[in-house]
C-alpha cells in the first residue's frame, strides 16, 4: 500500500514536471515570443540576431547640424564594407586593390583577419569616385557606402551630449513606440545634454543597414544576397538645425585646454538674436563618468564680484551712484586693513576697481529703504530663474533647450530670512558670497541684455526640428523675458560701468584695453566655503563695446595665483573677431 502511494507520488510529480514543461515551452514559441520575462525579451527578434550578419550604415537616430549645417555629433565618411563569410576566389582582387591604391596582398591579408562584417581599414579617406567604381563591379559581400558614425570626441561635450541603451528609460518613456515595434530595449537614447532633451524628436524609428542570414556553421541560409534594409518613412531621421557655430565652438574648445582650466567653462551669446553660440564645460565627461561631472555652465556657481552689477542697479535707480560720497577701500568688508589699498573711492571707482567695501556699506543703506532690494534687482536682470528657453512643444508641455538648468539663488532655502538681517550678512551677500549662486549662463544671457538696452530673451540652443528632407516640424520663436525690466538710464549707466572696467588704468580688467576693438565687462572672484585652495574666478562681458555682437563669460573654479579668465576671454574674442570681420 506504501509503495503504491509513493508511486502515485512520484507519478504526479513527473506529471506536473511534464505539464510545467509543456507550458514553458509553449510559452517561449506560442504565447510570449515578443515579450519574453518580465524583461519583455523578443523572442522572434532574439533568435534572427543570432543567425544574422549586420552591418549598420546608419543607426536611424536623427543629427544635429550646427546653423551653417555642418555635423556636430556625427560623423559621415565614405567606407568599403566587407561581409568576409562571402569572399570567395572569384573576386577580382586586382581591379579592387587598383581602385583602392593598395597592394593586392594587404586586401587580402586583411580580409582574412575580419570575423564579422566590418569597413575596411584605408590609409586614404575614400573618395565618391572609388566608392561609384567599386559598386560597379557588382561583388556579393563588397559595398561602397556612405556611413554615419557617433562622433565620440569631446566637441561639446556637456552641450550636446552623449547616447547609450537605458532599457528601462525605453519602457518608462516610449512605451507606445515599444509595443508597436519601433523602437527595442536597446534602441540607444539620449543621456544628457541635448540628446536628452531633444530626444523625443531624436530617437530611432529603424535603421538603415546591410543583413546577411547564416545557419549554426555560418553558412549562407539564403544564398548569396545580402539584404539592404532602411527606415520605411523617408522622412525620417529628423535632425535638429542648433544655433552652435562650430568654428566658435572649436575656438572655445581649444582656448580653455591651451590656458589649463581643468574646472570651468566659457559661454558665448549672440547679442542680435540671443543665441547660444557656444558653451563648453570643464572637466569632460567619459562614458564611465557620465553622471559625475555636472555642467558647470548651467549650475550654480558662486559669483563673487559680478552679483555687485545688482546692488550697481539699484544705487542707479535709487540716485545714490551720482553723488560725490566716498568710502574707505583701505578697508575690508570687516572692517579690517584690505589686502589691497585703494583709498577713498566713490562707487563709480569702486566697481572700476571692484572694492568689497564700498558694496557692502553701499548695500546696507539701500538695505534700509528696501529690504528686498537684492531679490528685486537680481530678478530684473534674470540671475535668479532658468535663462534658456522653455515652452510647449506638442505633447510636451514644459520642453527645454538646456540639460537641468539651474536657477540662481541669493539666499539658502535651508536657512530663515532673518539670518541675513546682520550689516555682515548683508555685505558679504551684496559683493556675491555667503550663499549667492547664479549659472554662467545666466551671467551671459545678463551680459546680452546690458548690452542689448535692457531687452531680455530666453537663450536658445535651437533653430528648429526637420524632417530628413529639409522641411521644417518646429521652429523655435524667440520668448521674450517679462520680468519687470531697468530703466533706460540705469542700463546706459552700466554700459558705462563696465565699459571703464576695462578703459580705467586701475580697471580689473585693464589688460584687455589693448584689444583691437573694445570690451565692456566685470571680473569677479569669489571664495569657496568649503574649497580653501581654490577661488572662483570670473569675467563676464561683451564686445565690440561701440556695436555688441558678443556676450563671453570665463568661470575658473580652481583658481590659485594664475588669473586664466581674462587671457581666455582675450583669445576667444580676438580669433571670433578675425574669423567674423
Amino acid at each position: 500500500m506504501l509503495s503504491k502511494k509513493r508511486t502515485m507520488v512520484v507519478a504526479l510529480f513527473f506529471l506536473f514536471l511534464i505539464l510545467f514543461l509543456t507550458y514553458r515551452l509553449a510559452d517561449i514559441q506560442l504565447i510570449s515570443t515578443t515579450s519574453f520575462s518580465k524583461n519583455k525579451v523578443n523572442l522572434i527578434q532574439e533568435s534572427v540576431d543570432q543567425r544574422t550578419h549586420r552591418f549598420t550604415i546608419n543607426d536611424g537616430r536623427g543629427y544635429f547640424l550646427d546653423r551653417n549645417g555642418e555635423l556636430l555629433s556625427t560623423d559621415v565618411r565614405a567606407q568599403v564594407i566587407v561581409f568576409p563569410n562571402l569572399y570567395s576566389r572569384k573576386w577580382p582582387i586586382d581591379s579592387i586593390a587598383r581602385i583602392l591604391d593598395i597592394p593586392t596582398s594587404n586586401f587580402t591579408k586583411k580580409i582574412s583577419e575580419l570575423k564579422k562584417p566590418s569597413a575596411f581599414s584605408l590609409s586614404k579617406e575614400l573618395s565618391i569616385e572609388q566608392m561609384n567604381e567599386i559598386n560597379k563591379l557588382e561583388i556579393p559581400g563588397l559595398y561602397a557606402q556612405l556611413v554615419t558614425k557617433r562622433n565620440p570626441t569631446p566637441f561639446a561635450n556637456h552641450i550636446i551630449g552623449a547616447v547609450g541603451q537605458d532599457p528601462d528609460l525605453i519602457k518608462r518613456k516610449y512605451e507606445d513606440k515599444l509595443k508597436k515595434g519601433s523602437v527595442t530595449i536597446s534602441t540607444k537614447t539620449g543621456k544628457n545634454g541635448m540628446q536628452y532633451t531633444f530626444d523625443p524628436f531624436l530617437i530611432s524609428e529603424g535603421e538603415t543597414e546591410y543583413i546577411y542570414h547564416v545557419d549554426r556553421q555560418g553558412h549562407p541560409l539564403f544564398g548569396l544576397d545580402v539584404k539592404f534594409r532602411s527606415q520605411s518613412n523617408p522622412l525620417y531621421p529628423l535632425y535638429v538645425k542648433t544655433t552652435l557655430d562650430k568654428k566658435m565652438q572649436e575656438t572655445v574648445e581649444k582656448t580653455l585646454d591651451a590656458h589649463g582650466v581643468e574646472e570651468g567653462g566659457a559661454v558665448l551669446i549672440d547679442i542680435e538674436t540671443n543665441e547660444l553660440l557656444a558653451m563648453s564645460s570643464r572637466p569632460l565627461f567619459s562614458s564611465e563618468t557620465i553622471y559625475k561631472h555636472v555642467d558647470h555652465m548651467t549650475s550654480q556657481q558662486i559669483p563673487g564680484s559680478i552679483f555687485k552689477i545688482v546692488t550697481a542697479a539699484a544705487a542707479i535707480e535709487g540716485n545714490k551712484i551720482q553723488n560725490a560720497k566716498t568710502y574707505d577701500c583701505d578697508l575690508n568688508i570687516y572692517g579690517e586693513k584690505d589686502e589691497r589699498q585703494l583709498g577713498m573711492l566713490n562707487v563709480e571707482d569702486s566697481f572700476t576697481q571692484s572694492c568689497n567695501r564700498t558694496f557692502g556699506d553701499l548695500a546696507n543703506e539701500l538695505q534700509k529703504t528696501d529690504p528686498d532690494y537684492m531679490k528685486k534687482y537680481a530678478e530684473k536682470l534674470g540671475l535668479l530663474t532658468r535663462n534658456g528657453w522653455e515652452g510647449e512643444v506638442y505633447h510636451l508641455e514644459s520642453f527645454s533647450h538646456f540639460y537641468k538648468e539651474e536657477a540662481g539663488q541669493i539666499y539658502s532655502s535651508k536657512k530663515k530670512r532673518s539670518d541675513y538681517n546682520s550689516s555682515l550678512a548683508v555685505s558679504q551677500t551684496a559683493i556675491g558670497q555667503l550663499d549667492v549662486k547664479i549659472t554662467p549662463l545666466a551671467a551671459a544671457n545678463m551680459m546680452a541684455t546690458i548690452a542689448r538696452g535692457g531687452v531680455s530673451y530666453e537663450v536658445k540652443t535651437a533653430k528648429s526640428v526637420n524632417f530628413a528632407n529639409d522641411t521644417e516640424l518646429i521652429e523655435f520663436e524667440d520668448h521674450k523675458k517679462e520680468d519687470e525690466k531697468l530703466s533706460p538710464y540705469t542700463i546706459m549707466r552700466l554700459q558705462s560701468l563696465l565699459l571703464n572696467v576695462v578703459k580705467d588704468e586701475k580697471g580689473t580688467g585693464h589688460a584687455l584695453q589693448t584689444l583691437p576693438f573694445q570690451v565692456a565687462g566685470k571680473s569677479g572672484t569669489a571664495q569657496k566655503g568649503e574649497d580653501k585652495h581654490f577661488n572662483n574666478k570670473w569675467f563676464a562681458g561683451y564686445f565690440p563695446a561701440d556695436q555688441p555682437r558678443y556676450a563671453l563669460v570665463i568661470v575658473d573654479l580652481k583658481h590659485d595665483t594664475v588669473n586664466r579668465t581674462i587671457p581666455v576671454f582675450r583669445d576667444i574674442a580676438v580669433e571670433i573677431m578675425g574669423k567674423t570681420n
